[in-house]
């Protein structure tokens, strides 16, 4: 099996690219994206040799994903490429989130290629108050959230992949990430702050929030996105069209505590400022467990894998429990 995945070099691209690396049955990766793969990432991928293969590309030109597809005779497609950001890009969102969405569709079509995994999220749903105190299922009615063209677009993306499953039996799943956080992530500034709290006392270095660490978020390590999308890749189809990918409500708070569990001496401060997120922070994983075994990591055990990539990164022995 050969799988491309199209924003590679972002925070769930990189693990998804590992996470299909270190998998026996995968005969090779291809990433495309506009920048090339970083920093500790390629040290990670250099023992896989010609396995791993970066082209650089755009994924708003329907050309340069055929060629890449093509050229590597490719058998699935994951598309993590997305405009994270508050600042508002609405021909770039437009280019990548829509149209590029599009053209993995059609790049699939038009080579016979018959599965896709994607990128949806969490804000398809809207606020968690449009469903009070109750966990949301993936079954509950889409709502984007109010104003966002991000949620949007990820919710046009899942019409599209029904209708070109329905026109042309390409099976698609699409993810839906609650707040995904990892070593190197920084925007938007949920990711920051749940990437940050861990990744910089890991190291030895302060961490000063703005917010007031208080509030109840979702969230899931990038890790598990990516090893998410290499289990449901490998599968023919998945018994659902969608998924949700996210642990049960945690707080910046209980990030901390679990950080100084391990490094005692960890300088954490916090601000003023509430985080004043509605993003939905009830998310039922049922159905991830019982399609495909996945559970979210417990946050003591996320932190703990966190802690030790970023001091990997920085040639820093690993912390023992």
């Amino acid at each position: 099996m050969r799988v491309l995945v199209i924003g590679g070099s972002g925070l769930f691209g990189k693990k998804s690219v590992l996470a299909l690396l270190r998998d026996p049955e995968v005969e090779g990766v291809v990433t495309m994206d506009v920048a090339p793969p970083m920093g500790y990432f390629t040290t990670l991928a250099a023992p896989h040799g010609d396995r791993f293969k970066y082209v650089k590309g755009d994924i708003s030109d329907l050309e340069q994903v055929l060629a890449v597809a093509d050229d590597n005779k490719v058998d699935a497609i994951i598309n993590w490429a997305m405009i994270l950001s508050k600042d508002p890009y609405p021909r770039a969102n437009t280019k990548i989130g829509v149209l590029g969405m599009c053209n993995v569709f059609e790049a699939a079509r038009l080579l016979g290629i018959k599965r896709v995994v994607f990128a949806s999220s969490e804000t398809v749903y809207g606020e968690q108050s449009d469903y009070g105190d109750r966990e949301i299922v993936e079954d509950d009615r889409l709502m984007p959230y109010q104003g966002s063209f991000y949620a949007l677009a990820k919710t046009l993306s899942e019409v599209m992949a029904a209708e070109y499953d329905q026109l042309y039996g390409i099976r698609s799943t699409a993810l839906r990430p609650t707040i995904g956080y990892g070593h190197g992530g920084t925007n938007p500034k949920f990711v920051r702050w749940f990437s940050e709290i861990v990744s910089l006392p890991a190291v030895g270095r302060p961490i000063a929030l703005e917010c007031k660490g208080d509030w109840l978020f979702s969230t899931i390590l990038s890790d598990e996105v990516g090893e998410f999308a290499r289990l449901a890749v490998k599968t023919p189809f998945s018994p659902h069209p969608a998924y949700n990918l996210g642990g049960p409500p945690v707080s910046l708070r209980d990030f901390a505590a679990a950080v100084e569990k391990y490094i005692p001496d960890a300088q954490i401060t916090f601000g003023d400022e509430p985080e004043n997120c509605e993003l939905p922070w009830k998310v039922s994983g049922v159905r991830a467990r019982e399609d495909y075994g996945f559970t979210v990591m417990e946050v003591e055990d996320a932190v703990f894998k966190l802690i030790n990539e970023a001091r990997a990164e920085e040639g820093m022995p690993p912390i023992e429990r």
